[in-house]
């Protein structure tokens, strides 16, 4: 059984023999991973934009750690759009979503699927697709937010006057409040016409 161990007493804490980052749960308060696919990329989406509101409710209360957590922040919620769209065209569109992380690309690939099903004049759509085509500006190649330059060491450009907290996390909230409905309504459509 894994000794539980104060926050405090991490700061000194040093790797030990016998350490393991994949330790086998061993209590109810331990979690469950699952290695089904649809559970996962059920999952995923939701986790790593629940992990950004965490990391930007954090970086409201807490000054000195708010520069640290922006950028994981910031990679969770521009990860959670990519798997939304991802989720979306995989289980619905005619082709799998190819392997990339470039939203724009995705874009694409899920107005497809939308016009395909008759919605390319769903409400809120124009505003997501301006949202989605930010996130991508500012990190097209899913690396922005992982490195502290692009490939030829060139400096990302995130904007000059910070980024609004409240604004952030309020608009992650309502792109997850989109695709989720999308992809309820598309589950939905596909159960009713499975039973005709």
């Amino acid at each position: 059984m894994t000794k539980e161990v104060k926050d405090e007493d991490l700061e000194i804490r040093w790797p030990q023999d016998g350490d393991r980052i994949f330790a086998e749960a061993e209590s109810p308060a331990d979690v469950q991973v699952t290695n089904d696919p649809a559970q996962r990329f059920y999952r995923m989406p939701m986790g790593y934009k629940r992990a950004g509101d965490i990391l930007v409710d954090r970086a409201k209360v807490d000054l000195a750690d708010r520069p640290n957590i922006i950028y994981p922040a910031l990679f969770c919620y521009r990860q959670s759009i990519e798997l939304f769209l991802k989720r979306i065209v995989d289980e619905f569109g005619d082709v799998p979503s190819e392997k990339t992380h470039k939203l724009d690309a995705l874009w694409k690939r899920f107005m497809q699927v939308v016009a395909a099903r008759g919605g390319a004049d769903s409400v809120g759509l124009h505003t997501v697709e301006k949202l989605v085509r930010e996130m991508n500006e500012v990190d097209e190649n899913s690396d922005a937010f992982r490195f502290p330059t692009d490939g030829e060491r060139a400096p990302f450009s995130l904007g000059a006057g910070g980024i609004d907290l409240t604004a952030l996390r309020e608009a992650m909230h309502a792109l997850e409040n989109f695709f989720e409905c999308c992809y309820l309504a598309y589950q939905h459509e596909d159960g009713l016409m499975s039973t005709e």
